[in-house]
């Protein structure tokens, strides 16, 4: 292999900050600098020295410039050193209930699996559209099926190490990345349950517990747990991640002033948007007494158990399956899962004249979402004065 070394044959100019050199076996002469513990060198592809100083000159002050405006990083502006003080940073939010634990795992994850391979080695100056994109396409050769979504979970997690990099000064701008897709995004409502099908669904979970109740106690069980879980779920509109993170002693009983009937208040709330609180609606409290009763909780205000034990992801979706309400019957068809039971939850409570705000506020949402996603899908359902007239009008049809 052929030595590229630095040869003898080297002198300095601009008072010793630009190397002129030549290496064997090259007729040209090259320009180097050294930068924090880099050394950046380019041909000047002039076989003269005259022009070759030349050229290094008008060369050093592009990289001077670069290295004023942080295109040229230190090593400490690797993405890779980045992400690590990103990830601590992020820690800290989830350690003040800013942000959720589970977030935070998905960052690590798709940090580890796909993103710092491909990013580890480029600065964060580097970062732009155009590595982007080029990312996409190997993400699609390497994953000819991989989803939109994946997709938008990678670019989150860059995102937030960007972020880092901006927060502690090593860009003066965050990038825009830019996706062009070959179909609109399926944008449909949220699946939720109608009033039938969601009366279909507890009575089948009903009935798989009452199967249960001489076969095996213990399936028995769970299934009651997950009878209790959709009517609470749908009661109270939590996102599954804040369910799973919910408490016993997070829950208190209260009688509501206006109506005297019982609901529950949901206090301490750890999820995707960090903490919070809410106010159930009726139908919660009975599967919440289910609970105490069952376990046998006296001062749930003391107990710091998981209100649900077990998450029943497999036997809720055989169920779904069982009844045919694993998908809608719009087109195209949505797959339902636990998050529909949420939806239900903001569904029922808009169909019921609950103004947006609140449904947004209680939720933990914003009303564009609820908007966006719910009210503007239920159409006219909830239009219910559109066909209201004055009686001077004469109007009849």
């Amino acid at each position: 292999m052929e030595n590229k070394s630095i040869t003898n044959e080297s002198y300095t100019i601009l008072d010793g900050k630009v190397h002129i050199f030549q290496r064997v076996g090259s007729p040209y002469w090259w320009a180097g600098v050294h930068h924090k513990g880099k050394y950046i060198r380019t041909s000047t592809k002039k076989k003269d020295k005259g022009g070759a100083e030349a050229i290094a000159q008008q060369w050093f002050f592009n990289i001077h410039s670069k290295i004023l405006s942080g295109e040229i990083s230190s090593p400490k502006h690797k993405f890779e050193t980045v992400s690590k003080s990103a990830i601590k940073h992020y820690q800290g939010l989830v350690d003040r209930n800013i942000r959720s634990p589970k977030t935070l795992d998905g960052i690590n994850v798709v940090l580890k699996a796909r993103v710092l391979p491909y990013f580890k080695n480029h600065s964060v100056q580097e970062v732009d559209n155009t590595l982007w994109q080029r990312f996409k396409d190997e993400m699609y050769e390497q994953f000819p099926q991989i989803s939109r979504g994946s997709l938008h979970q990678y670019k989150n997690a860059i995102r937030v190490v960007l972020n880092e990099a901006y927060r502690l000064g090593y860009l003066k701008t965050l990038p825009v990345f830019k996706d062009e897709y070959g179909s609109r995004k399926n944008d449909n409502a949220r699946p939720w349950f109608s009033p039938s099908e969601y009366l279909k669904l507890h009575t089948a979970i009903r009935n798989h517990a009452k199967k249960l109740q001489k076969i095996d106690k213990r399936q028995y069980q769970h299934a009651l747990e997950l009878y209790d879980y959709v009517l609470f779920s749908t009661n109270t509109g939590m996102r599954v991640g804040e369910i799973k993170n919910c408490k016993v002693s997070d829950v208190r009983i209260v009688t509501e002033k206006i109506t005297g009937k019982e609901i529950l208040i949901i206090s301490n709330i750890k999820g995707k948007r960090g903490g919070g609180n809410c106010q159930s609606f009726y139908g919660a409290v009975q599967p919440f007494k289910n609970i105490l009763q069952r376990r046998n909780i006296t001062e749930y205000t003391k107990c710091n158990e998981p209100l649900f034990l077990i998450h029943h992801r497999i036997m809720f979706n055989k169920i779904l399956e069982n009844t045919n309400l694993k998908y809608t019957n719009t087109e195209p068809k949505v797959k339902r899962d636990f998050v529909s039971l949420r939806a239900t939850y903001i569904c029922f409570r808009l169909l019921n004249d609950a103004p947006i705000y609140e449904v947004a506020n209680n939720c933990r949402t914003s009303v564009s979402m609820i908007q966006e996603h719910y009210a503007k899908r239920l159409g006219g359902e909830l239009m219910r004065n559109i066909n209201k007239i004055k009686e001077t009008e004469g109007w009849d049809y």
